[in-house]
C-alpha cells in the first residue's frame, strides 16, 4: 500500500553510519563482469504484478516504482533524502520566493526542453490537465489529499505556474507531483484530454511519459518491457532495455537469483535473507525505509470497534518473536507510524508488548467469556475474525499462522483468507479487498512519503474512496491535531501536533505495528549506480543505471 511519512534530511548522513545500511555478499562490488550478464539489459523480478501502469488509478506500490521508469514528477528523492528536480527546475521555498509568506501560493518554474516520448513538448497545460484528472469524480483516484486544496492554477506562461491554495498546506511541495505517499506523475494532455474517464483507458497498459524509458509492451502475467528513451531530457539512459517480470511465488524468485536469470530483486522478503546471504556473486543491501508492516484492524467490523478488543489483540501479538523468526532480525521494532529516525517521531509512547494474561483480562472486561473449546463467546456469538493478505507471500503466511496461534491462546478464533495481490490492493472502484473493507485484520506494509503527513490514513473524512483510512478510525481530537500539522509551516508547531497524533493512535490502536522495514535489495554486482533511497521508491535514478 501507499502511505505518508517522513525522513528527516538532518539525519540523512547518519543513516548508514549508524548501521542503518548494510551491504553483504561474496561477489565483486566493482569491476569485472559475469557470463550471465546481458550488456545493456537489466532483468528485474518482484512478487507483485501491477494492477495498472498508471498510478493515478492504481493502488499498489509497484505501480509507483514502475512509473519512475516511464513517467515524470516535479521532484524525485535521492538516497540522501534530498529533492532531485525533474519536471520542475528547482524546489520552491519561502527563501527563494517560490512560496508566499501566507503559505497559500506556490510558484513552479517548469523545466524547458522536456519532450513527451512521442516528441510533443511538455508544458504547463499538461500539469493543469493532470490536476483536473485527479480531481475528476469520474476517475478512481486513490487519494486527492493536497490536490483538493487547490483553488486555481494560474498559467503565467507555458513554463511557469502559480498554484493557489484555499488554505496553507505544509506538505504541499512534497505532495504536488512529488514523492508523497500517493505519488502521481504528470500525464500528457494531448493524448488523454478527450477521454471521459481514465479508468479503462488503453493508456494505462502502455503509458507514454517524459521519463528515461518507454513502455514497449506489457505481457500480462509475463513481462513488462521498457526500452531507452532517446528523447529523455537528461540524455539517453545508460541501459538499453529493462525487463520486469512479476513472479507470484517467492521460492521461484529465489531460484531466479540463484540461477542468475535475474539481475535485480528489489524489496525481497526477510524470510529469504539467510538464503540470499549464502548465494555467491550477489550484492545485498539493507536500507531503512519509511514503511511499516502492520495488522490493520477494521473498526467498522464488530467487535473491533471496541478499543478493549484492539488493545487485547495488541497484547496477544508476540511482535518480538515475529521479528526474530519471520524477519531474521532484518526489520526494526517501532511504536508509531513515524519511524524512529524521523524528526516527527514522538518519544515515550505506550507500546502493547506481548502479555497474554493482560489480553485475557481485557477480553473478560469486555464481556467475552471462554467457551467449551476455549474460544470466547458473547451474546451467543463467537469471537471469530478473518486475517487477510496477499497470496504467495511467505512473510504473510508466517505472520498469519503465528497470529492464529497467539490469538487462539487468548480465546480468539482467527481464520485466514488471502487474495491475489492485484485484487487485495485494487482501488475502491475496482473492488479492492483492502479499499472496500472486506477484511477484519489485514497484514500489509504501508509505504510513506517524504513528509510526515498521515492525514489521509487516519482522518474521519478519509475512508475510501476519499482516502486511505482503511481502519475506519474516527477520532475528533486526532483530526484536530492533523489540521494543525498540515496548515502550519512552523516545524516546532508541526512536531507538537504529530506528538499528539501518535499518542492518540497509541490509545486508539487501529493497527498493530509489527516492525519498520529495512528493505532488502539484491542485485548482480555488474549493475552500477543502483542506489536505493529511504522513501517511496528505489527507482529514483534509473537513467544512471548501467550493466
Amino acid at each position: 500500500m501507499n502511505g505518508r511519512g517522513a525522513l528527516s534530511a538532518a539525519f540523512a548522513a547518519l543513516l548508514c553510519i549508524a548501521s542503518a545500511c548494510t551491504r553483504v555478499g561474496t561477489g565483486p562490488s566493482s569491476g569485472g563482469e559475469h557470463a550471465w550478464t546481458r550488456h545493456g539489459v537489466l532483468r528485474i523480478v518482484n512478487l507483485g504484478e501491477p494492477d495498472t501502469l498508471n498510478p493515478l488509478i492504481g493502488n499498489q506500490q509497484i505501480d509507483n516504482d514502475l512509473s519512475m521508469l516511464w513517467g515524470g514528477y516535479f521532484f524525485n528523492v535521492d538516497d540522501r533524502n534530498a529533492f532531485v528536480p525533474e519536471l520542475a527546475a528547482f524546489v520552491p521555498t519561502l527563501a527563494n520566493g517560490g512560496i508566499s509568506r501566507d503559505g497559500r501560493t506556490v510558484v513552479y518554474h517548469l523545466r524547458r526542453g522536456v519532450l513527451w516520448q512521442d516528441g510533443k513538448p511538455f508544458t504547463a497545460a499538461d500539469v493543469v490537465f493532470t490536476w483536473h484528472a485527479i480531481m475528476s469524480p469520474q476517475n478512481n483516484i486513490p487519494s486527492r489529499v493536497g490536490y483538493d486544496l487547490i483553488g486555481a492554477i494560474d498559467v503565467r506562461d507555458p513554463y511557469t505556474i502559480a498554484v493557489h491554495l484555499r488554505r496553507p498546506y505544509a506538505p504541499f511541495v512534497g505532495t504536488f507531483f512529488a514523492m508523497s505517499g500517493d505519488p502521481y506523475p504528470v500525464l500528457p494532455a494531448h493524448l488523454l484530454a478527450g477521454l471521459p474517464s481514465l479508468n479503462q483507458a488503453s493508456y494505462n497498459a502502455q503509458p507514454l511519459g517524459t521519463g528515461p524509458f518507454i513502455v514497449e509492451r506489457w505481457q500480462r502475467g509475463q513481462k513488462i518491457i521498457f526500452r531507452a528513451n532517446p528523447r529523455y531530457w537528461r540524455g539517453r539512459p545508460r541501459l538499453d532495455r529493462i525487463e520486469y517480470t512479476a513472479i507470484a511465488d517467492e521460492s521461484t524468485l529465489l531460484t531466479q537469483m540463484q540461477s542468475h536469470e535475474a539481475d535485480l530483486w528489489f524489496n525481497a522478503p526477510s524470510p529469504d535473507y539467510p538464503t540470499l546471504q549464502r548465494i555467491r556473486d550477489l550484492e545485498i543491501r539493507l536500507t531503512p525505509f519509511t514503511a511499516f508492516s502492520q495488522i490493520a484492524l477494521n473498526l467498522a467490523h464488530p467487535p473491533l470497534g471496541d478499543v478493549r478488543i484492539r488493545h487485547a489483540l495488541g497484547y496477544a501479538t508476540n511482535a518480538d518473536r515475529l521479528l526474530a523468526t519471520v524477519t531474521h532480525g532484518v526489520h526494526i521494532r517501532g511504536d508509531s507510524d513515524q519511524p524512529a529516525f524521523s524528526w516527527a517521531h514522538a518519544n515515550g509512547l505506550p507500546r502493547y508488548d506481548y502479555d497474554p494474561a493482560r489480553a485475557r483480562a481485557l477480553l473478560e472486561a469486555a464481556g467475552w467469556r471462554a467457551g467449551p473449546d476455549g474460544i470466547r463467546i458473547k451474546n451467543g456469538a463467537r469471537l471469530s475474525l478473518v486475517a487477510s493478505s496477499q497470496t504467495g507471500s511467505a512473510t504473510a503466511n508466517a505472520v498469519e499462522v503465528a497470529l492464529q496461534r497467539d490469538w487462539r491462546d487468548v480465546g480468539v478464533d482467527l481464520a485466514i483468507k488471502n487474495y491475489v495481490t492485484s485484487l487485495f490492493f485494487a482501488s475502491y472502484g475496482a473492488g479492492g479487498i483492502a479499499q472496500t473493507g472486506k477484511f477484519d485484520a489485514g497484514f500489509f506494509a504501508w509505504y510513506n512519503g517524504v513528509d510526515p503527513d498521515d492525514s489521509t490514513q487516519f482522518m474521519c473524512d478519509q475512508t475510501p474512496p476519499n482516502g486511505q483510512n482503511l481502519y475506519h478510525l474516527c477520532d475528533p481530537s486526532l483530526d484536530a491535531a492533523e489540521r494543525v500539522a498540515v496548515t502550519n509551516n512552523d516545524p516546532a508547531t508541526r512536531k507538537r501536533a504529530y506528538d499528539t497524533i501518535q499518542r492518540r493512535l497509541a490509545e486508539d490502536e487501529p493497527f498493530i505495528l509489527l516492525w519498520f522495514v529495512r528493505r532488502i535489495d539484491v542485485w548482480n554486482p555488474d549493475l552500477r549506480n543502483f542506489r536505493p533511497a529511504h522513501a517511496v521508491t528505489d527507482f529514483w535514478n534509473s537513467w544512471e543505471w548501467q550493466i
